[in-house]
């Protein structure tokens, strides 16, 4: 039985195969009555089940399914939303703190004095300050997200 093609003919009957698979599967067909035979016999089945009628869903069911298709797309654009907003909080927070930073050196002279020489001991002070907060900034945006998340799950 090697060589057969047993296994598409049912895909080939109902016209699931690519068109180069369907083409092989037609001319093994054509040059084998074992397979031409059991060919006609799937497609017989598939003739059958086309005439069977298709069930309708209930009106109750098409509205439940839309609202809740409605629902998960708004839940995804909010999403979204939310990302972009805070996306845009952090790299404005970012910016406003390097700006401050600058602004305050400049005020006190520092800035001139960090020009001339490397970063020193309070500007490595304060970046490690800079950093912890939007670390610890972070794990609570995370730790809120995630209770609201369980919030919406419960509701």
């Amino acid at each position: 039985m090697s060589g057969h093609v047993t296994d598409r003919l049912p895909l080939a009957e109902a016209g699931a195969l690519d068109p180069a698979e369907a083409a092989r599967v037609d001319a093994h067909r054509r040059e084998c009555e074992d397979c031409a035979a059991e060919a006609g016999a799937w497609r017989r089945i598939v003739d059958e089940l086309g005439r069977m009628p298709s069930p309708r869903p209930s009106r109750a069911l098409v509205a439940r399914t839309v609202e809740a298709v409605e629902g998960l797309l708004a839940e995804r654009r909010e999403h979204a939303w939310n990302r972009a907003a805070l996306a845009f909080l952090v790299a404005f927070a970012w910016t406003i703190a390097v700006v401050s930073w600058l602004l305050v050196d400049l005020l006190t002279g520092a800035l001139a004095l960090r020009i001339d020489r490397s970063f020193g001991t309070p500007a490595a002070w304060y970046a490690a300050y800079l950093v912890t907060g939007w670390l610890s900034a972070g794990v609570a945006a995370v730790l809120l997200g995630r209770r609201k998340q369980e919030e919406g799950r419960v509701a």
